[in-house]
């Protein structure tokens, strides 16, 4: 136990929790955003329409509901409490790199790690891709159990399909 704590720890994981917490971050931002432009659509509508109001109220009702559900949740602290608790859960990690290259000129690239569980669930993180490599070697000392890179074969038996079944962020709850 003393040596997973300590791997949690690793500076190796700090990419991974920074981008949990961005993303987070994001969304919360995403949520006032839709708070404001509602709000700013119901006051600045009410001379004009009778519907536009409503809609505005309505809008700024969803982002606010929206907004209470994501600071209500933790996603960084669920995600390393299952790490440390429930390791066993992950059972294929891999990442992929994306090159955006218009004309030939490399201009982007950009990081994706996936995390399929046990129960068939996908969670994916972005990472600067030159730092996925150092995520994926700590997390395999972390996850000894799991199986670490891409083939099609690991596809066919986590997926079983094309798509996957459910893409979507780390659970907040720790019944899982």
């Amino acid at each position: 136990m003393q040596s997973k704590e300590r791997i949690l720890r690793h500076p190796g994981l700090e990419p991974l929790w920074r981008s949990v917490e961005r993303e987070h971050r994001t969304k919360q931002l995403t949520a006032l955003g839709v708070i404001t432009v509602g709000l700013l659509l119901c006051l600045l509508s009410i001379p004009y329409s009778v519907g536009l109001p409503f809609v505005g109220a309505l809008a700024a009702s969803l982002g606010l509901y929206w907004l209470y559900r994501l600071l209500s949740e933790q996603p960084l602290e669920a995600l390393r409490r299952d790490l440390r608790e429930h390791p066993r859960r992950i059972v294929w990690v891999y990442g992929m790199v994306t090159q955006r290259m218009p004309f030939g000129l490399n201009l982007m690239r950009s990081g994706t790690l996936y995390f399929y569980t046990r129960d068939g669930d996908v969670y994916d993180f972005s990472l600067r891709a030159d730092r996925l490599l150092l995520v994926t070697k700590t997390l395999n000392r972390l996850l000894p159990h799991a199986e670490f890179g891409y083939t099609e074969e690991r596809e066919l038996k986590y997926r079983g399909e094309l798509t996957p079944k459910n893409r979507n962020r780390w659970p907040t709850s720790g019944n899982e």
